[in-house]
């Protein structure tokens, strides 16, 4: 007996039947059928999952534009780990929206960094618009993450490791050079060597001290800056390319720079007092209106798909002028989850493993430990503590 106005109809049986058989059509490739399905469940409920079938439905019959739109529909309603971002990538790559494609296939990196088709996608992507540093750091993460061993695959390892080996040939007679004084020999070997791999550390560093070296700031800041991309927190680097920038008479970058090398020189006393002293010298000579270049350069880097030196004059703008955190905060957040997706993950599985661990569920907790190990490098912390944790069962 129902004892108010209104009761709430259990249609679950009927979602799942409806489901189950929406599914079997899609996987026997008849969309259209499984399309019809999940329209018709639209009239009961709505979800992002049901978005993204819908989208995915209307991707494989060809039909992009209905597509977009349910696939933008999910992302409303879970704008993280959601599989549309793929699908939207995939169809501004056949729009030649190459922009917007790796924007896109970015968000699906940043949840599952190890999706081998999202980082060869990057990866080819990134090379057609002639941008070497990115393309060369997606290849390896597909090299690395790749399950399906093919014969693209043994092409881009030969390709990826030729390159490598030339770089490291290269950087050996640049540091011969370098050790004989001879500068300008040094810099042809350095820079044939950063052409063949640019995301190596210690080329883009000894170029950088080279070029600085000769008194050649435009080109040292290129090579910092980059060297500051492979690894953000490398005192040596911040130190030196807060020279430059004063050189270059840039005191808004260099004041950034040296803000963001305080923290590191805290226990240095002689050093953290000069530095402060000339933090506070430049702070002086900036008006509310001195981000505003960093600002222009930042979203010209986002717009060009170039994450890393967006982020950086993100960060810049922040330092400059904090109270506008809300109009960039978001942003930031969102190039660091393009950038260091496994750090994220990381941290979340180490979470994760430890109370299944702990509660004896090894199970379970080998899986999350598994994660970190295949997410992080050998040598790391991470992986090593990892290791420690899988537990035969």
């Amino acid at each position: 007996m129902v004892s108010s106005d209104y009761y709430i109809q259990d249609n679950s049986d009927l979602e799942n039947k409806k489901l189950d058989a929406a599914k079997k059509h899609y996987n026997n490739k008849m969309y259209s059928d499984a399309l019809r399905i999940y329209l018709g469940m639209l009239n009961m409920s709505a979800s992002y999952k049901l978005y993204y079938e819908i989208g995915r439905c209307y991707y494989k019959l060809n039909d992009f534009l209905p597509a977009e739109e349910y696939f933008k529909k999910s992302i409303g309603m879970e704008s993280f780990k959601n599989s549309s971002y793929l699908y939207l990538g995939n169809i501004c790559f056949k729009r030649k929206d190459l922009q917007h494609a790796i924007e896109n296939w970015s968000c699906a990196y940043a949840y599952k960094p190890d999706d081998e088709s999202v980082c060869l996608n990057l990866a080819t992507s990134y090379f057609t618009k002639g941008m070497k540093f990115q393309a060369i750091f997606f290849y390896e993460k597909y090299l690395k993450y790749a399950k399906d061993k093919n014969n693209s695959y043994s092409a881009i390892k030969t390709s990826i490791e030729k390159c490598k080996s030339s770089a490291l040939e290269f950087l050996q007679k640049g540091q011969i050079e370098i050790n004989r004084a001879n500068s300008k020999a040094a810099i042809e070997y350095l820079e044939f060597a950063v052409k063949n791999y640019p995301t190596n550390f210690d080329i883009n560093y000894l170029l950088g001290r080279t070029y600085l070296d000769m008194n050649d700031f435009m080109h040292a800041q290129i090579y910092f800056k980059q060297a500051l991309c492979i690894d953000s927190k490398s005192l040596d680097v911040l130190q030196k390319l807060s020279s430059v920038f004063l050189n270059l008479g840039d005191y808004t970058a260099a004041y950034c720079t040296l803000r963001k090398l305080t923290p590191m020189v805290l226990n240095r006393q002689a050093e953290y007092l000069n530095t402060m002293r000339t933090i506070k010298e430049l702070d002086s000579t900036f008006d509310s209106s001195s981000f505003q270049g960093h600002k222009e350069w930042a979203d010209r880097y986002y717009d060009n798909n170039n994450y890393h030196l967006a982020l950086m004059e993100y960060e810049n703008c922040l330092i400059l002028k904090d109270s506008m955190e809300a109009e960039v905060k978001e942003r930031i957040d969102r190039l660091k989850s393009f950038i260091y997706p496994e750090e994220r993950i990381i941290k979340n599985c180490f979470e994760k493993g430890g109370e299944f661990y702990t509660s004896g569920d090894y199970t379970t907790s080998n899986k999350y430990f598994s994660k970190i190990m295949l997410l992080s490098h050998e040598n790391s912390v991470e992986y090593k503590m990892a290791k420690s944790r899988i537990v035969d069962v």
